[in-house]
């Protein structure tokens, strides 16, 4: 039950970075951006070393109140189910006036391209 919580709590963390980080790109706040975003990669190295990715938690997020939450979390599910995580990037690129929104469309393009590596 110890690893099941130690998902759980990377999760959190995870969503929580994640979070940080579409704020701060929406407010144009680069420095904590690249910090929430070198912190988040480290927290999702470890949800993947844990095989985390395919928990109900980690899916959950994909439909997360946040769009930075919802944004890196579909990035990340590419993988896993490309079919779902497409439908939310496709999603958050329909949102007007939104930083996120255009980083959501990159990342689409890009991995229907085949551009784009989720390591």
């Amino acid at each position: 039950m110890k690893n099941k919580n130690s998902h759980e709590n990377l999760i959190l963390e995870y969503a929580r970075l994640s979070d940080l980080y579409g704020d701060a790109i929406e407010t144009g706040n680069h420095k904590k951006a690249n910090k929430a975003y070198d912190e988040l990669m480290a927290v999702y190295q470890q949800i993947k070393a844990q095989g985390a990715l395919n928990s109900e938690a980690f899916h959950e997020l994909l439909s997360a109140p946040s769009m930075g939450t919802r944004l890196w979390a579909a990035t990340h599910y590419l993988a896993i189910s490309n079919d779902e995580a497409e439908k939310v990037l496709s999603a958050l690129g329909e949102v007007p006036n939104s930083l996120l929104a255009v980083s959501a469309k990159i990342t689409l393009e890009e991995w229907k391209k085949g551009d784009l590596t989720v390591l």
